[in-house]
């Protein structure tokens, strides 16, 4: 399959989900997937873009830096301690699950979530899963058979986000985990997604097609870049519990 036909089924995913809304939001890191979900939103609807992370994180200090290579505008949503037990137990009960990474590659959705002021939020859930972008499958024997697991799992997640979402009067969109996009990626032999060190080889491709600059740029996953997995240990160990024993604390309260 070719960039154009890739982007094409992105195209029309996001055409679909966008509707008539003139105002979208983006959960918004700067990396490969928020960046193509912002590029293509932005032909259908005014975009903008949120970055919720914790002060001195990677995603806190360079978004705004990111955002203006690719002329998107970009509001970062400051998270504190204050905002972290809240949003954690929203985040459990959201994906039914005690899993601290889990949880913490979660909470920053939902900053932006509660924190934009559009109805719709676009989010880039399901990427790393259709088209490798787990370092994990690099290794694997059979790597198609743990990315549809994973998918399956994406998809799950989805579904309690939109929950929290709807609680809060508004919808969660996921173009690049659309059925159109999964059944262009199913066309798409794994050597096009890894390859040796290179991870979502085809979506890289469909950034190259939309000039962004992020085609080349490293995968920083949310829980890290964040700095909100990095709170979470932080504060584990200060009350020197493991990070499982202190988020089942938390979420106790």
């Amino acid at each position: 399959m070719e960039a154009r036909d890739l982007l094409c089924a992105i195209r029309d995913s996001t055409r679909e989900i966008v509707g008539s809304q003139k105002a979208v939001a983006v959960a918004y890191s700067g990396g490969l997937d928020s960046s193509i979900v912002a590029r293509i939103a932005a032909e259908f609807s005014d975009v903008m873009c949120y970055t919720a992370a914790f002060p001195g994180s990677h995603d806190a200090t360079s978004v705004e830096r990111l955002a203006k290579e690719e002329s998107v505008k970009v509001e970062l949503l400051t998270l504190d301690h204050g905002m972290l037990g809240p949003l954690m137990a929203e985040a459990s009960a959201a994906l039914k699950t005690r899993d601290p990474v889990r949880i913490s590659y979660t909470v920053p959705i939902l900053r932006v979530v509660g924190g934009c002021e559009e109805s719709l939020i676009l989010v880039g859930s399901g990427a790393d899963e259709l088209f490798g972008g787990y370092a994990k499958y690099g290794s694997m024997v059979d790597p198609a058979s743990a990315m549809r697991s994973d998918f399956d799992r994406a998809l799950a997640d989805l579904t309690g986000l939109e929950t929290a979402a709807v609680s809060r009067g508004k919808h969660i969109g996921a173009p690049l985990a659309s059925n159109r996009v999964r059944e262009a990626s199913d066309e798409i032999p794994i050597p096009d997604k890894i390859g040796g060190t290179e991870r979502k080889i085809a979506l890289r491709a469909v950034a190259r097609e939309l000039g962004l600059p992020s085609h080349s740029r490293p995968k920083k996953a949310a829980q890290y870049s964040s700095g909100v997995l990095r709170e979470m240990k932080r504060l584990a160990k200060s009350s020197h519990l493991s990070l499982s024993d202190w988020t089942m604390k938390m979420l106790e309260h």
